[in-house]
């Protein structure tokens, strides 16, 4: 079923203790094929060790380092070498859905100075969570590599590494990696390396006796809000930058400050908006005014507050009708509503009582049947959600509807708090949030377009959504995206009436030249504010953005669009652009 769904595997499950291996983790099938959606999850980052034998054999060489986790691609199609993959060899690729290591400690043991810890690759929605990663200068190369062909979009969060030589390596030009609550400490040569792709940085803590962070490539673009950095030797250096950094309240403290590049002389702190650009220093109003906020842990009632669809009658993997199956578990009085792994089919909108608070998918998959009832429109939400009362979270869920009719996976109408959390949206949109709606959070979310409206704010942290037309309208809220990547001809985000948007790190990409008009890259309504950093991808030549920027989106007549940023305005990234801080309040760009 790899072929047919992202989402097929179940989850392998670490109870508290500590497991020892001496070789490494990794997926593949009968024939030793590479599989992706490897699901590694434990009871708690401090009650489940996975620990490496003490000089385990292969660890040895710090040269030729060697991994403890080893998370891959599958091959849907083409050959095992396109694009200069080695999945064959490697398990590369842009197909290494659901990929996921959450809530355990990860120790690389003793003498095996050629270790990696994990060596991770995710593709659209794969996270990394509540994960420490332990080192040490004589154990462990790199913490956490990402640098095989191609890492994201993917989420790091509430991440810690220790010791290494190397704490976090990111590599290649696609397709960006977004983190967030992440801590590196006490490495030897590097905390942070970014190698030609774009990081999406917030809440990112170091504390360095080497280089804190280096961005090796021009192409390289690294975007950070609240950046703190402790130097802890005279020979410490917080930046080596050979591409773009922008950044928002950094801090760098600790050494004496010697004014040498990268030293704390030369950016001590950065006010809003400062940018280095093969280390010359710039400043532009980056116009990030928002304040994002965490969104609220699901609940995790007792047991007996939990209802599974299956012991209500839903058949999953069948085409049998689960709608009146699942409607009876919601109105069950539970607290969480669960989702054994499968795939369900229902034939009209199941709307969510107040009384539940979680909905858990566990990797599972719904879809619309092709027999729906007359009064269920595809303009309408499989799911909605139209009361008020305590948060909602919805995780680990696929709306399923590739090849069938488009159909929104989430309607947002009431007033309560949303959690998308790892959610999927194939074939339909991911959700629609009414005027109405309470607050709006999304995390690790893919693939579809969302609509949002009203004056309360939506809050993402690695939004990957990919197709033609507008991918996000922005009617009126506030909403703030750490880590947007998008595919197609596509504008990313049409801002509409009192919208503010703003994009802290992202990827754009076209792909193929379209048969069209290529679209603009956002477009910003007369009222609205859009402020943006990221990068380009183009590999084709006709495959780019003409206009970043332009004007209209508030019902304007045509001829009153306004070009506002173009490609020329902008540093090259080959045959792309690098946009390291755009910003355009009321019809007016800076750079």
């Amino acid at each position: 079923d790899q072929g047919k769904f992202f989402w097929p595997s179940r989850m392998v499950y670490f109870p508290a203790g500590t497991y020892r291996i001496s070789d490494t983790l990794s997926k593949r099938d009968e024939q030793g094929r590479y599989l992706a959606s490897m699901a590694l999850v434990g009871e708690s980052t401090d009650s489940v060790h996975l620990r490496l034998a003490d000089a385990a054999p292969g660890f040895s060489n710090p040269k030729q380092p060697k991994p403890m986790i080893y998370t891959s691609s599958m091959l849907l199609g083409g050959a095992p070498s396109a694009g200069g993959k080695d999945y064959a060899g490697k398990g590369e690729g842009n197909e290494a859905y659901g990929n996921f290591i959450e809530s355990m400690t990860i120790e690389v043991g003793l003498d095996n100075p050629g270790a990696i810890a994990v060596d991770f690759l995710a593709s659209n929605s794969g996270a990394m969570r509540h994960v420490k990663v332990l080192g040490s200068d004589t154990s462990g190369r790199i913490g956490i590599s990402m640098e095989r062909k191609w890492p994201g979009p993917l989420l790091l969060t509430d991440v810690r590494v220790e010791g290494f030589g190397v704490g976090i390596a990111v590599g290649q030009r696609e397709y960006g990696v977004t983190m967030e609550d992440v801590t590196l400490v006490g490495q030897s040569e590097i905390a942070l390396r970014n190698n030609g792709n774009m990081l999406a940085l917030r809440n990112v803590n170091i504390e360095s006796r080497a280089i804190a962070v280096q961005n090796l490539a021009a192409d390289g673009l690294v975007v950070s809000d609240r950046l703190a950095v402790k130097l802890t030797s005279r020979d410490a250096r917080w930046a080596d930058n050979r591409g773009y950094m922008t950044v928002k309240a950094t801090r760098v403290t600790g050494a004496p400050e010697t004014g040498a590049p990268g030293r704390p002389g030369t950016l001590a702190t950065a006010s809003d908006g400062a940018y280095f650009g093969n280390l010359r220093l710039a400043d532009f109003d980056a116009g990030w005014k928002l304040e994002p906020e965490t969104a609220p842990a699901p609940a995790s009632p007792a047991f007996g507050r939990w209802a599974s669809v299956v012991q209500y009658g839903a058949k999953p993997n069948t085409d049998q009708d689960s709608t009146a199956a699942i409607r009876a578990a919601m109105q069950s009085g539970a607290e969480v509503v669960y989702f054994p792994s499968g795939r369900y089919t229902i034939s009209d909108a199941i709307a969510v009582p107040a009384s539940v608070r979680r909905i858990a998918g566990m990797f599972s998959s719904v879809s619309v049947s092709a027999q729906r009832s007359p009064g269920f429109q595809t303009e309408t939400g499989m799911f909605r959600v139209e009361s008020s009362g305590e948060p909602l979270t919805i995780e680990r869920l696929a709306f399923d509807n590739m090849g069938r009719p488009a159909q929104f996976g989430v309607d947002h109408v009431g007033s309560r708090v949303l959690v998308l959390r790892d959610v999927l949206a194939a074939g339909t949109a991911i959700a629609r949030r009414a005027a109405t709606g309470g607050v709006l959070f999304l995390e690790n979310s893919c693939c579809g377009p969302m609509t949002v409206a009203g004056p309360r704010p939506v809050w993402a942290r690695q939004f990957n959504t990919e197709g033609q037309g507008v991918r996000i309208v922005n009617d009126g809220a506030p909403l703030s995206i750490l880590g947007l990547k998008t595919e197609q001809n596509c504008t990313a985000v049409e801002n509409r009436g009192d919208a503010v948007t703003e994009i802290v790190g992202g990827l754009l990409y076209i792909i193929h030249p379209p048969a069209t008009a290529v679209r603009p890259a956002f477009v910003n309504g007369a009222r609205s504010r859009l402020s943006a950093a990221y990068v380009e991808t183009v590999y084709r030549d006709g495959a780019n953005y003409r206009v970043h920027v332009e004007g209209g989106g508030d019902g304007e007549s045509a001829g009153a669009a306004q070009s506002l940023v173009l490609a020329d305005d902008l540093p090259a990234r080959g045959r792309g652009r690098i946009a390291p801080g755009i910003s355009v309040p009321r019809r007016e760009a800076t750079r």
